[in-house]
């Protein structure tokens, strides 16, 4: 580039001098100085902050201890078990020991050492009862033979005391029973006092067999044809006796009555004449005749027998 001065020339570039060199020196030691010192307060921060809160370990649960074992309460030692085997020659036969019941037989029942009852049982046979020994690690056979059980009988009656006898034979006072009768046909008797006596012939079977006897229950049950004799003529009709008392029954309305024996005189009969007179407390009286005289003396006995047990 030219002007009309002259050439224009771009002044030369110097080399930096003494001092400029110093200035940029101290800048470095300035920047260097700060440097560190920013670096050492932000050391001194960081050393005087708190720590950061370190999550808590959670505390172990502490080990449970063991329960104590409690001692067992001492027992006394048990004897050792042994064993019975139980048959029977009659089936459906049950087995019992020491009173309880096992089952059908046979039957085999592990047992304490020692004593123990074994009963065998069946209807309509005899019972059968042992006492056996059971000895530890042993089994005992019993086999249960079976009779057939005879017939029983057993009495009782209504009135204390009554004496029952057997084909004449004293049994005791009912009520009584009597084992392994003989089956087949006996004759049984029964007395009380002031009581008439009760006898009957029995079948005896298989099985059991009671007989009860009522002495205080009246049985009357009598009925006699009759003629009754009026002051004149007379009139045909029936006489008849039961528990509650006497009872005449005709075709004459008139006639016929039906009265308490409480309300009767004793009845009298004249064999001779053939007449039954029956006549009430302080008032009528009745005149009967029968083709019998034993008719008539029979059903005077049979009324007065009864009218002594109800009164």
């Amino acid at each position: 580039m030219t002007t009309e001065e002259g050439p224009l020339e771009y002044p030369a570039t110097r080399p930096p001098g003494e001092g400029e060199r110093g200035r940029i020196a101290l800048l470095l030691v300035a920047l260097v100085v700060a440097v560190a010192v920013v670096g050492l307060a932000a050391w001194l921060v960081l050393r005087e902050a708190p720590a950061p809160p370190q999550p808590e370990a959670t505390p172990k649960p502490a080990p449970r201890r063991a329960p104590e074992a409690r001692s067992a309460p001492s027992k006394a030692p048990r004897a050792r078990a042994g064993e019975v085997e139980v048959s029977s020659s009659a089936s459906g036969s049950v087995v019992f020991v020491d009173g309880r019941r096992i089952g059908p037989a046979p039957q085999t029942i592990g047992l304490e050492a020692g004593a123990h009852s074994v009963r065998v049982e069946k209807e309509g046979f005899q019972r059968f009862e042992r006492e056996v020994q059971i000895v530890p690690g042993r089994t005992l056979q019993l086999e249960a033979r079976l009779e057939r059980a005879l017939p029983s009988l057993t009495v009782r009656a209504d009135v204390a005391g009554a004496q029952v006898f057997l084909d004449r034979k004293f049994l005791g006072e009912a009520p009584v029973t009597v084992r392994d009768v003989e089956p087949g046909r006996h004759r049984i008797n029964v007395s009380a006092e002031g009581h008439e006596g009760y006898a009957e012939d029995l079948e005896i079977t298989a099985g059991a067999r009671e007989v009860v006897v009522s002495f205080k229950e009246v049985s009357l049950d009598e009925s006699l044809a009759v003629k009754h004799k009026h002051g004149m003529g007379s009139c045909r009709g029936q006489l008849a006796a039961t528990p509650e008392g006497l009872r005449y029954e005709t075709q004459h309305d008139k006639d016929g009555f039906t009265v308490p024996f409480s309300a009767l005189e004793p009845l009298e009969v004249d064999y001779l004449k053939k007449n039954l007179r029956v006549k009430l407390r302080g008032g009528r009286k009745y005149n009967f005749t029968a083709e019998s005289a034993d008719d008539l003396l029979v059903f005077q006995n049979a009324v007065e027998a009864a009218r002594e047990r109800l009164e």
